[in-house]
């Protein structure tokens, strides 16, 4: 058999490892969009706003990629354990939003704007990846 092929099979069967698959492709969009943001941060002011702008977008998509492993972690499972994993998905993902922020701002000194951007590009990407990223089937 071809290894992509059984690996697509595998992950159909399990449901914790297809969601946590499909949050990965869901941080590599948020990826895409902050590093296509930095790369025109880049032209236009030089390359440590554009490492303010990648640093903002992985935030944003690593927060994602916190809250999606853990919403998925639980897989076929009762209601009320899934609304749980769901609700300490989001809760660490905002601890993590929070320290990331307080990092890259307070501590590391980052500029703000670029950083800001790069964070709204990652949620831009989120955005775009609903639209575009399906499902296996």
């Amino acid at each position: 058999m071809v290894q992509g092929r059984t690996s697509t099979m595998r992950a159909q069967r399990d449901p914790e490892l297809h969601g946590k698959r499909l949050a990965l492709r869901f941080a590599a969009v948020q990826m895409g969009g902050a590093v296509l943001a930095a790369i025109i941060v880049a032209v236009i002011t030089g390359g440590s706003n554009a490492m303010a702008t990648v640093a903002g977008g992985t935030v944003v998509a690593v927060g994602n990629l916190v809250f999606g492993w853990r919403l998925f972690a639980p897989g076929v499972a009762p209601a009320e354990r899934i609304a749980k994993a769901m609700w300490m998905g989001e809760g660490l993902k905002w601890l993590w939003v929070v320290v990331a922020v307080w990092l890259a701002l307070g501590v590391s000194d980052l500029a703000p704007l670029p950083f800001l951007l790069g964070m709204l590009a990652g949620q831009v990407g989120f955005w775009v990846g609903v639209a575009v990223i399906k499902e296996d089937r």
